[in-house]
C-alpha cells in the first residue's frame, strides 16, 4: 500500500489493472516529495495518499476535490516541469523524480480566488451572515488583473491531410475508424486524452469475443502502428468544411494542428453528470465513472465508508465494485421509484442496502470544510419525510449521461456518430459512421461492425428528479457550474431579472469559463433554468471547449494564409 485510500493487496486482480505494486515512485508536488506506484496519475497517486482537497474555486475559494476525470475536472489542475500549461491532474502519468506544480511559474502570483486574495481562507470557517455578505461580494467585484512575467513562446504549426479525421478515441471513435480502414480509407484518429478507449476498461464483457480492454489495446494499435492514433491531442475547432485545428504536445508544449480531411467523424461521446443539493461542490464527492477508474486502474477508493447516490445504472456498477474491493458501501440512494434491471439485480445479490425514491439533500463535514463526515439523505416526495443521515467519508453521485456537443453539429463533411449512453450503442453508432464515411466517399463497403456481449443499462430518471426537490436555501450552494462557481440560485435569480433563455443564462452568469468549460456540470444550469420556466429539463448544455490564444491564432496563420 502506498497510502489509506490505496486497496490492499488481497483486494482482487481486477483492481489496480495500471500500477505496478512493486514499484514505489517519487515525485514532488509545489516543492514537496511524495510517493505513489508505478502506472500512477498525480490524481490517482494524491488521493491514494489521503489528500482531499485539490485546489479553491475561483470566485468563492471554496476547498475542491476531485470529482470528474480528465479535462471535465474544474479543480484538480498541475502543471508538469518544463510545461507552461496546465494539465489534469488525471492525466499525468507519474515517472521516478517528476516535479508538478498546482500553479505554473509564470502564472506566480495574485489569486483568481477573491478568498485566497483576501486572506479569508475557507469560506465555510465565517458565520453564516458573514459568509452570505463574503459570497455576494466576491460575485460583484473584479478580479485581480491577471499577470504574466513573460510572453509565451511561439506555438510550433504543422499540417495533414487525410480522408476522414475521427475526433475521440473511446468505443465510438475507435469503431469508427476501424470501419473506414476496412473501405480502404486513409484515416486518422485523435484523441484528447493519453489513454485510448475511454471508459471502455470499466465495463464487463466482451467485443468481437475478446474482453473490452483487449479489443481497445488491439484496435488502438492496429492505428498506432500505422502512425493514424494521436493521443494527447486535443479538438479545438471542427469545421464544416471538413478542416479541423488540434492541440498537440511537442516535446511538452503545445503546438497547433490543422488537418485537411475529406470528412470528419466527431465521436466525442458522452459525459457524467453530477447531482444538484446542498454542498455538492465539497471534497469526497465524486462521479460514479471517476471512482470506479481509480478502483479499477490503479486500485484507489474514494473513502473508507461510501454512500452512493444515483439517477441511473452507473450508480450501481460502482457500488458493486467498492463492495468487491473491500470498501464499505453504507447505502445505494436512488431517485428512481422501482428501478429493475441487470445492474440491480447484481447489487442485490451482492448484499448492497438501497433505498429507492430517495434523494441526497446535502452533505456536512468538518469545521475546515474539506472532509465530508456525513451524507443527508430523504423521500424523493416527502418534503422532508424519511430524512436520515449516513455517516460516511465519500458521497459517489451518478446523475445521468449527457452527449458531448461541443465540437458542433453535422453537416455535409461533419458525421457526428451517435454514440448512445451505453457501450453496446457506442459501438453500433461509431461504426455506422465509419460506414457512412464510406458511402458518401464512394469507396469500398465497411467491414461489420464488432459484436458486443455487454449488458445495456435500463432507462435514467432525469436530473429533474433532483430539481424538483431542490428548494431556496439547499439551492444557494448547489452548484451547477462548480469551475464558475455559479449555483441553482444564481440560475433563480438571473431567471427573476429576466433572463430568458439559456445562451443568454450562460453569457448572463459567465458558465463554462472555468478550467473544465463547464464539462463538470454539463446540463445542469439548463436543467435548473428549464425547471424554473416549466420546460422539460435539457440532457446536455452547451460545453466550452479549449479556447484560442494569441499563440494558437497566429500558428493558424502560419499554415492557413488568409
Amino acid at each position: 500500500m502506498s497510502g489509506p485510500h490505496r486497496l490492499p493487496e488481497t483486494a482482487p486482480a481486477r483492481f489496480g489493472a495500471a500500477i505496478d505494486r512493486t514499484e514505489p515512485i517519487g515525485f514532488r508536488l509545489d516543492g514537496r516529495p511524495r510517493t505513489g506506484l508505478y502506472g500512477d496519475t498525480l490524481a490517482s497517486a494524491l488521493l491514494a495518499g489521503g489528500r482531499t482537497v485539490f485546489g479553491r474555486s475561483p470566485l468563492l475559494g471554496r476547498p475542491r476535490g476531485l470529482t470528474a476525470l480528465g479535462f471535465d475536472d474544474a479543480a484538480a489542475w498541475a502543471a508538469a516541469e518544463g510545461e507552461r500549461d496546465l494539465r489534469p491532474a488525471d492525466e499525468l502519468v507519474l515517472s521516478e523524480g517528476a516535479t508538478f506544480r498546482t500553479v505554473p511559474a509564470w502564472r506566480a502570483g495574485p489569486s483568481l480566488a477573491l478568498g485566497a486574495r483576501a486572506g479569508f481562507g475557507p469560506e465555510s470557517r465565517l458565520p453564516s451572515l458573514g459568509r452570505r455578505l463574503f459570497e455576494r461580494v466576491s460575485r460583484q467585484a473584479a478580479l485581480p488583473i491577471a499577470t504574466t512575467r513573460e510572453l509565451p513562446p511561439r506555438m510550433a504549426a504543422r499540417f495533414e491531410s487525410c480522408d476522414v479525421l475521427v475526433v475521440g478515441a473511446g468505443l465510438a471513435g475507435l469503431a469508427a475508424a476501424k470501419a473506414a480502414r476496412s473501405a480502404g480509407l486513409d484515416v486518422r484518429v485523435a484523441e484528447a486524452s493519453l489513454r485510448p478507449g475511454g471508459l471502455a476498461d470499466l465495463y464487463d464483457g466482451t467485443i468481437d469475443g475478446l474482453p473490452a480492454a483487449a479489443w481497445v489495446a488491439q484496435t488502438a494499435g492496429d492505428l498506432a502502428d500505422a502512425g493514424a492514433l494521436w493521443l494527447g491531442t486535443r479538438a479545438l475547432q471542427v469545421d464544416r468544411s471538413g478542416s479541423a485545428h488540434l492541440l498537440e504536445r511537442v516535446r511538452g508544449q503545445l503546438g497547433l494542428l490543422r488537418v485537411a480531411a475529406q470528412l470528419v467523424v466527431v465521436a466525442s461521446g458522452w459525459r457524467e453528470r453530477p447531482l444538484p443539493f446542498a454542498d455538492n461542490d465539497r471534497p469526497g464527492v465524486m462521479l460514479a465513472t471517476t471512482a470506479r477508474a481509480l478502483l479499477r486502474r490503479h486500485a484507489v477508493a474514494p473513502g473508507v465508508r461510501v454512500v452512493v447516490a444515483t439517477t441511473g445504472d452507473e450508480g450501481y456498477r460502482t457500488a458493486v465494485d467498492l463492495k468487491d474491493a473491500g470498501v464499505e458501501v453504507e447505502m445505494i440512494l436512488d431517485a428512481r421509484d422501482d428501478p429493475q434491471g441487470p445492474a440491480v439485480d447484481v447489487a442485490k445479490a451482492a448484499g448492497v442496502s438501497m433505498s429507492f425514491a430517495s434523494v441526497a439533500t446535502g452533505v456536512e463535514t468538518d469545521k475546515s470544510g474539506e472532509r465530508l463526515k456525513a451524507v443527508r439523505a430523504a423521500n424523493r416526495d416527502g418534503a422532508g419525510l424519511g430524512a436520515r443521515t449516513l455517516f460516511a467519508d465519500a458521497l459517489v453521485v451518478s446523475g445521468g449521461l449527457a452527449a458531448r456537443s461541443e465540437l458542433g453539429e453535422a453537416g455535409d463533411r461533419v458525421i457526428v456518430a451517435a454514440a448512445g449512453f451505453n457501450a453496446r450503442d457506442a459501438l453500433a453508432g461509431g461504426a455506422a459512421a465509419g460506414a457512412e464515411a464510406a458511402r458518401r466517399l464512394e469507396v469500398g463497403l465497411a467491414s461489420a461492425p464488432p459484436v458486443a456481449e455487454i449488458p445495456a443499462d435500463e432507462p435514467d430518471g432525469g436530473l429533474d428528479l433532483y430539481m424538483a426537490g431542490l428548494d431556496a436555501q439547499a439551492a444557494r450552494t448547489a452548484f451547477v457550474d462548480f469551475g464558475a462557481d455559479v449555483t441553482a440560485a444564481d440560475v433563480a435569480e438571473a431567471a427573476a431579472m429576466g433572463v430568458d433563455g439559456p445562451q443568454v443564462m450562460a453569457r448572463w452568469l459567465g458558465l463554462g469559463r472555468g478550467l473544465d468549460g463547464g464539462g463538470a456540470a454539463a446540463g445542469l444550469p439548463q436543467a435548473a433554468f428549464g425547471r424554473i420556466h416549466g420546460e422539460a429539463p435539457s440532457p446536455a448544455g452547451p460545453v466550452q471547449g479549449p479556447r484560442w490564444t494569441l499563440a494558437a491564432l497566429a500558428a493558424a496563420a502560419s499554415v492557413e494564409p488568409y
